[in-house]
């Protein structure tokens, strides 16, 4: 009551107060009010005024994805990726980031790749993409169809073709993806071809009647540097370890050469069946072997530059994939992951969840690639 009695009494200077209240009022209603909208749509207001943000956290969830086909390979481009598959061709970049995509229709998909090349082929085709470290594309038009190819380090290829008349041409392509060197391989079935680290020398395999048989070439010449036949052996595939060493994979060892052409070392399988290998090593190859063909456990080992055995380690699962890189070597089984030194002793990293995973890649920066169908996951360690 004296309240109310109070405020109907009020003289003239307090009425003539009352406006300034009123004044001052406004502005702390509309504080209040504006205070109160910020907490109701903060949200929004992150959104709108921190697109940057959401735009990262995005691209973040879509590192490392790409298209699922039939056939589907992959090859460490430097630190990045490359996937190929009947239907699509994709490289990717370190962090996960798409460079290049292309829609195909590839029968039998392959990739090769190196720091700064990619080349997209399908095998039996004359159909192969060569594509730059910055997504650029260019289609090249080989002499007959693709039977296979190798990338060394710094980008120069071998791709072997077909070619009419022939056992088989090489073609031989620097680093700026022109080409530089052919041969024509008159008297043996080309099987694959290899450039030095260089880019100076290139060896290729053929089978013959009896065996084997590696020729080397000099780029700079027409003229064969070396001739080494391997008589009753299968050799299938090759890589130059360096300059000056090369390592020929057969089904019954695995040989390695001098830059002549002379044979420097060799580390025999004892009857055991390959049933995998990866170069990548900077010093070594790695290989499983089984002493069974269809499989059941085996024995892992690594093979230094000179034949002899560095290692081995006692598989009681078969190895689904080899990845080699520096002196590191990871394997993987249906039951985990492991990552070796070139001495396979106390992994230095190890993991049992592999969830959908198919394929693993260490990566030169020493990480690794966790690869399923659809994306791949990055482990550090």
């Amino acid at each position: 009551m004296g309240k109310k009695e109070t405020g109907e009494h009020l003289d003239e200077n307090q009425k003539r107060k009352r406006p300034w209240r009123r004044r001052l009022l406004l502005p702390l209603l509309l504080l209040i009010a504006a205070v109160v909208c910020v907490i109701v749509f903060q949200d929004t207001l992150r959104a709108r005024f921190a697109p940057q943000a959401a735009s990262d956290a995005a691209a973040q969830d879509e590192a490392f994805t790409y298209e699922t086909g039939s056939g589907q390979v992959f090859a460490p481009a430097g630190n990045g990726l490359a996937v190929a598959s009947s239907s699509a061709l994709e490289l990717l970049d370190a962090r996960g980031d798409t460079l290049f995509k292309q829609v195909v229709s590839y029968d039998t998909p392959a990739v090769f790749a190196s720091d700064t090349l990619t080349l997209f082929c399908d095998l039996g085709s004359e159909r192969c993409v060569l594509v730059g470290a910055d997504g650029a594309a260019l289609e090249l038009s080989p002499a007959g169809s693709i039977r296979t190819a190798s990338m060394n380090e710094n980008g120069a290829f071998a791709l072997v073709t077909d070619a009419a008349g022939y056992k088989g041409l090489v073609s031989v392509y620097n680093s700026d993806g022109a080409l530089s060197y052919q041969w024509w391989s008159g008297t043996g079935y080309v099987l694959c071809a290899a450039v030095s680290p260089d880019g100076r020398t290139m060896a290729a395999l053929c089978a013959e009647t009896g065996g084997t048989v590696l020729h080397l070439f000099r780029l700079s010449s027409d003229t064969e540097l070396a001739r080494t036949e391997f008589s009753g052996e299968l050799l299938f595939d090759l890589r130059f370890l360096g300059n000056n060493t090369l390592c020929a994979v057969g089904d019954e060892a695995l040989v390695f050469l001098s830059a002549d052409g002379t044979e420097t070392g060799r580390y025999e399988f004892g009857g055991s069946y390959l049933m995998d290998y990866a170069f990548g090593g900077e010093s070594f190859v790695a290989v499983y072997l089984s002493p069974y063909r269809t499989g059941g456990g085996g024995t892992l080992s690594t093979v230094a530059s000179d034949g002899t055995l560095s290692a081995s380690l006692p598989m009681e699962q078969d190895v689904v994939s080899l990845s080699a890189s520096s002196r590191l070597l990871a394997v993987m089984t249906a039951a985990g992951l492991h990552v070796y030194g070139q001495e396979l002793a106390t992994p230095r990293y190890e993991t049992s969840t592999l969830m959908t995973a198919k394929e693993i890649i260490l990566r030169p920066n020493g990480d690794l690639l966790l690869l399923s169908a659809y994306s791949a996951e990055l482990i550090e360690f």
